[in-house]
């Protein structure tokens, strides 16, 4: 498998360094938060995400059409790895098995842990087979210290990780989301939402904070091209903002329709979207 073969030579650099091939184990934006301003039930999404919680959010909420873009190639593969955790663990393994912090200090000994593997890697088998042999074959020949090289380092506490993911703040919750997820349909893009070109509209399309590591003609060209793929009426998450912080740039701040400032603590205190809305 090519994936194999691009994990591999990732792992193996010496270089310590976050980049956009490296997985978010879960978000660090307040999805919960900012989920009720979209109109997600029975409509189709568009999504950047590598943690996928956009994913498991948005089926919380009603979404059975979701399209995930993103530049990380493992963003599929770490998506049915989650998938397959929470319709096998419940809510304490989940957090236990996929979170860093979880014991409230690194080195978590549950994390990625062979015997938690072992209780879902038959429904991941079932899920997607690339998927299961890739995780096989990495818990098979590295461990957790050098996996940890294809996870972002900016990682969040667990208590901030539940404060952002509806989904997590209950066991109710996260039984609900199990009936539901299923019912879900999940497409993969492999791309860059500057420029990637889609075949469909979407009703709603987050950006997440990807204009922040942009120039100003990008931002332009990404407005103009993910402007074409939603359908009237519909609402673009133009740009994520972290703690009060106020986004001047022009290119941006054109296609403002409306920006909205989240309930949050800690980290998350007073961020914000800056939404766009189509209209004929």
């Amino acid at each position: 498998m090519d994936i194999i073969r691009e994990v591999e030579n990732h792992l193996n650099n010496e270089k310590e360094y976050n980049s956009f091939f490296n997985i978010y184990s879960f978000t660090n934006e307040n999805i919960s938060s900012y989920i009720p301003f979209f109109d997600l039930k029975n409509k189709s999404l568009l999504t950047v995400g590598s943690s996928c919680d956009q994913v498991l959010n948005a089926s919380y909420s009603g979404c059975e059409d979701v399209t995930v873009c993103d530049v990380c190639s493992l963003t599929k593969y770490y998506y049915y790895l989650k998938l397959a955790s929470l319709l096998e663990l419940n809510r304490d393994e989940f957090l236990k098995f996929l979170c860093e912090t979880y014991n409230g200090i690194e080195n978590n000994p549950y994390l990625l842990n062979k015997r938690t593997f072992n209780k879902i890697k038959n429904t991941l088998r079932n899920l997607d087979y690339d998927s299961y042999y890739l995780w096989i074959y990495l818990l098979s020949n590295y461990d957790i210290n050098k996996l940890e090289k294809i996870f972002r380092n900016d990682i969040n506490i667990k208590k901030d990780i539940i404060y952002c993911n509806e989904y997590l703040k209950s066991d109710k919750n996260f039984k609900h989301l199990k009936s539901l997820i299923m019912n879900t349909k999940v497409n993969f893009i492999n791309g860059n939402v500057v420029n990637e070109k889609y075949d469909r509209l979407f009703d709603n399309i987050w950006l997440s904070n990807v204009a922040h590591y942009l120039a100003n003609d990008e931002i332009n060209n990404m407005f103009l091209n993910n402007e074409k793929a939603l359908s009237i009426n519909g609402k673009m998450l133009l740009c994520y903002l972290w703690n009060k912080e106020i986004y001047f740039n022009k290119e941006l701040n054109k296609y403002i329709t409306e920006r909205i400032i989240l309930p949050g603590s800690n980290i998350h205190e007073d961020n914000s979207i800056l939404i766009y809305k189509k209209t004929l």
